[in-house]
């Protein structure tokens, strides 16, 4: 334990007009799970100092493109066009493995 915490006490007049709840406490601007770790929104975007950026660019982006083509796909379905959607989930399901295989291959033939 960091330090003791003194034990406030209220009188029962105090209690039962609740003004024990009206005590703020300080925040923290960023949440800390041990000592020197700060969590906030430039902890999950890449610097440009890491080799592993670009993937999880590519990672994030393909995330992000596969869940905007599942909302079309659920939209277009629940407008009456299931034949688009048919063919957009056609389309991509052909189009990711082939993808995949030619960035794999691309980053094997630049790496060695």
């Amino acid at each position: 334990m960091m330090g003791k915490r003194k034990t406030e006490t209220y009188s029962v007049k105090d209690f039962m007009a609740g003004k024990h709840k009206t005590e703020t406490f300080p925040q923290d601007k960023y949440m800390s799970f041990a000592f020197g770790v700060d969590i906030s929104a430039k902890t999950f975007l890449p610097t440009g100092t890491s080799p592993a950026d670009p993937l999880i660019l590519l990672v994030g982006g393909m995330g992000a493109f596969f869940i905007a083509i599942s909302i079309l796909e659920k939209a277009l379905i629940r407008n009456g066009n299931v034949m688009i959607a048919e063919m957009i989930a056609s389309t991509i399901n052909f189009l990711s493995p082939v993808a995949i295989g030619f960035y794999t291959i691309y980053k094997l033939c630049t790496t060695f």
